[in-house]
């Protein structure tokens, strides 16, 4: 992405660091909306399935590469703002904002119609990427973001262990596998 078209996605990353300092909950941007988007290109990505909407940062970035988003956040806070976010954006056409607990809204998702699932939720859950891996079609990719945060990385690691993967940082990215034949 070019700075021009990219430096709207900066403000968003600052309002949502400004949201999480001023009201201390679990909202934080994804590290690097750019290389997000450059990995969901590269995947050959049309469609996403995330989970940990926030203020919209990381959606903004997906739309913004021409990717059609659906995101959920249990907290209908931040589901607004993202809303808010996308419409002065002029993305909000290609996402679709859900609120709830993610495991709930993802399962009346069809199955294996995604091309990119990204989990940005806090603690990573084994549930969580179930259902993700649920909606994603075999060759796409999985990205879960803040596996240094705690919760069930290890289990999740085991989950998805038979796919390619690969580490970066505290993102683990992984390539759906093709059924047996």
């Amino acid at each position: 992405m070019d700075s021009a078209v990219y430096a709207p996605m900066l403000d968003l990353k600052r309002a949502t660091l400004d949201h999480q300092r001023t009201y201390g909950c679990g909202s934080r941007p994804f590290a690097d909306g750019a290389q997000l988007a450059a990995w969901a290109i590269q995947a050959g990505a049309c469609s996403a399935v995330e989970i940990g909407t926030s203020l919209g940062y990381s959606a903004a970035c997906l739309a913004n590469a021409g990717i059609l988003v659906q995101t959920v956040d249990r907290d209908p806070v931040h589901i607004e703002l993202a809303q808010r976010h996308l419409n002065e954006r002029g993305l909000a056409s290609r996402v679709n904002c859900m609120t709830g607990e993610a495991v709930e809204v993802l399962a009346d998702l069809p199955a294996g119609e995604a091309d990119l699932a990204f989990f940005d939720g806090m603690e990573v859950s084994v549930a969580e990427i179930e259902v993700l891996a649920r909606t994603l079609r075999p060759g796409g990719l999985l990205i879960v973001s803040n596996m240094d945060l705690g919760g069930e990385a290890a289990e999740v690691r085991e989950l998805i262990g038979g796919w390619q993967l690969r580490e970066d940082g505290e993102v683990l990215l992984a390539v759906k596998p093709s059924p047996a034949r």
